[in-house]
């Protein structure tokens, strides 16, 4: 019988380097460890620091002159850090410094956490997004989708990884689902030669 253990690991764990999309031509690409972008076809190469992704600027601040509470949140497509806010209260016109949030899925598509460029291991499967960063990554969810027996650690009763920490107790229902295995195990391989 196929038996899964799994070993503890949290998908921070997995998210050291990344195969994405190249900003350039599209084909497949690899951010190291560093955070350096490679693409294995163009060999453009690009240090950290361009946000491709999607990511909001917002602020929330008292008014410089009133002290009324003001709020505003916007796409936001750097370089700029500021936002224009006006006071309903009193009129006051001022620029505030906003908090940017950059979302790790970017048109439906799930992206890296360096440049926010899609990931070169996703595809939909049955209106779900299954994804992966890097090939450990798919490796590793393919492991635990192989098994058909699937246990918490190598030894419940001394196991210290803490319930839902782990990368595998926080995996969505259509990956555990045992009726999914051989279609996932499918989309994995094409994922894998890809």
């Amino acid at each position: 019988m196929n038996r899964y253990s799994d070993p503890g690991a949290s998908l921070l764990d997995y998210s050291t380097h990344f195969v994405v999309h190249c900003p350039k031509c599209a084909s497949k690409a690899i951010i190291n460890t560093q955070g350096h972008l490679v693409c294995t076809a163009c060999a453009h190469v690009e240090q950290p620091g361009h946000w491709y992704g999607e990511a909001t600027a917002y602020v929330s601040v008292k008014c410089r002159e009133c002290h009324a509470q003001l709020r505003r949140s916007t796409p936001w497509i750097g370089p700029w850090k500021k936002l224009a806010m006006h006071c309903e209260n009193c009129g006051d016109r001022c620029e505030y410094d906003a908090s940017i949030t950059q979302h790790h899925l970017h048109q439906g598509r799930m992206t890296d956490r360096v440049f926010g460029l899609p990931l070169w291991l996703q595809k939909e499967f049955r209106d779900e997004l299954f994804w992966a960063y890097n090939y450990e990554h798919l490796e590793a969810l393919r492991s635990y989708i192989a098994a058909k027996l699937r246990e918490r650690g190598f030894n419940p009763y001394t196991n210290t990884i803490r319930k839902n920490s782990t990368m595998i107790s926080r995996l969505p229902v259509f990956i555990k689902k045992a009726g999914n295995r051989k279609d996932l195990l499918k989309l994995i391989a094409y994922l894998s030669e890809k």
